[in-house]
């Protein structure tokens, strides 16, 4: 009997969308995916930490927000991310954000399941405003020993950052505790997202590892992705 020999596809046309937004309307959101027949999505529980006077960038303040993800095709993720605005009126600030990110790497069955053609889909793709999805914007991810999310916030607002959103995590090592170049790793985590202009990125990053990097006591990660649309934020 031959052993199953997995295929990647290495070139994906899928994409990641992510709705931040209040709790409330999480379902809303997945009710939105599930009609465009998203294949997978799930729900991450989280805060944001926006300052009240500081809403133009992801409009949410020190709440509880919902992360909703899902993975389909290029064209079907930009359609969702453009419904999102116009049905959920994510395009306005102060209402949560959405935004896609590329996927370079996915199980190639998986691959041709998110990417299978749909008419109807195609039809609609044709008709999202590409001007408003046009950005150079990238999304920086901090993830760090659990209580620095004070710390990395100020040093990413100095920095030109205007707000962000906190996932809690837990990390995966024997006895809850990894030793990494002699430097206890805790397993409980925070991670700290925020979109932030391209040109801001280096200059937010920079700030981001001086104050909570490795070398630092929440021994953070600090890495960026690109953004291929967003709605929500200020110019």
């Amino acid at each position: 009997m031959l052993e199953y020999q997995p295929r990647i596809a290495q070139h994906s046309a899928v994409e990641v969308v992510v709705a931040v937004i209040d709790v409330a309307q999480s379902e809303k959101v997945l009710r939105l995916y599930r009609e465009h027949h998203a294949l997978i999505d799930f729900v991450c529980m989280a805060h944001g930490t926006a300052k009240t006077e500081m809403l133009d960038l992801l409009g949410i303040g020190e709440t509880a927000k919902a992360v909703v993800f899902c993975l389909a095709g290029g064209a079907q993720a930009q359609l969702m991310l453009e419904k999102l605005g116009r049905e959920l009126q994510m395009r306005y600030p102060g209402r949560g954000i959405a935004f896609t990110l590329p996927v370079n790497g996915i199980g190639a069955r998986w691959h041709q399941l998110l990417t299978q053609p749909d008419s109807n889909t195609e039809k609609e793709a044709e008709h999202v405003d590409k001007t408003e999805q046009a950005c150079a914007l990238d999304a920086v991810v901090v993830v760090m020993e659990r209580g620095y999310t004070n710390v990395a916030m100020d040093a990413a607002r100095r920095a030109g950052a205007r707000g962000g959103t906190v996932i809690s995590a837990r990390g995966i090592a024997e006895d809850e505790v990894k030793r990494f170049f002699g430097i206890e790793i805790q397993a409980e985590k925070e991670i700290v997202f925020l979109i932030v202009r391209s040109d801001e990125r280096q200059t937010v990053m920079t700030a981001l590892m001086q104050a909570v990097g490795m070398k630092t006591r929440s021994h953070g990660l600090v890495l960026s992705l690109p953004l291929t649309g967003a709605i929500g934020l200020a110019d």
